[in-house]
């Protein structure tokens, strides 16, 4: 089985760009500690970039876990929803005029997966659309915990700064980075939202293009008569 089949390089960047984030952010925290001597004489070469990249891609993969615990219900927000105003009926129709079942019945996640393996077989073109919400939502979701490092970050160096040297730029740093983190994070989850709503909704409506004008009808009887 060929791996890039299965594993994009858009799906690698988006497990090590936040992974990135997330490791830049823990090194500004850890200069805060008493590991900040033995990090100043840690060596800058190839080797160094090497493992630097290696443990972004980690981390990375850490903390897209922990988005999705903690994002479930947030993501799962448009489960239950058709959003196609005044096609929601012709949706269900068309779902089951393709794969049968009851004439009446809650339309969940469930149903949606299974219109979008239709688009993926048959409509590869609408597909890429589909494919490419989804990765901007699973990126802005991989950021949000490294957001949070970062918050924490300006936090602590803006408290060193009001104990050291400046209680002006001390505080200030402190507000910015609590208050523009906030904003950020804030932003970012409703974005992923509207990626994940805007996937939903170009998913059905190729899939009622694609059923009502007989698409996956043609693509069986097609390959009926190749088998």
């Amino acid at each position: 089985m060929d791996i890039s089949s299965r594993f994009s390089l858009t799906d690698f960047l988006a497990y090590l760009f936040p992974g990135v984030f997330t490791t830049i952010g823990l090194y500004f925290l850890l200069l805060l500690s008493p590991l900040k001597t033995s990090l100043a004489n840690f060596p800058t070469d190839l080797n160094t970039g090497i493992l630097f990249l290696v443990f972004s891609f980690i981390f990375g993969v850490v903390a897209s876990g922990i988005a999705e615990i903690l994002t479930q219900s947030i993501r799962h927000k448009n489960d239950t929803q058709i959003p196609l105003i005044g096609f929601e009926k012709d949706v269900k129709r068309e779902f089951k005029s393709v794969f049968g079942g009851k004439e009446e019945f809650k339309w969940t996640r469930t149903h949606f997966y299974l219109c979008r393996s239709m688009i993926n077989q048959y409509m590869p073109n609408e597909m890429q659309g589909v494919q490419r919400q989804s990765s901007l939502r699973q990126l802005r979701m991989n950021l949000l915990p490294s957001m949070v490092i970062w918050i924490f970050a300006g936090f602590g160096w803006g408290l060193r700064i009001f104990n050291t040297s400046s209680e002006y730029w001390g505080i200030l740093l402190i507000t910015t980075s609590i208050i523009l983190g906030i904003v950020i994070f804030t932003i970012t989850i409703n974005r992923m939202q509207n990626n994940d709503e805007r996937e939903i909704r170009e998913t059905l409506a190729a899939f009622l293009v694609g059923s009502t004008t007989g698409l996956f009808k043609k693509g069986k009887n097609s390959k009926d008569q190749n088998s």
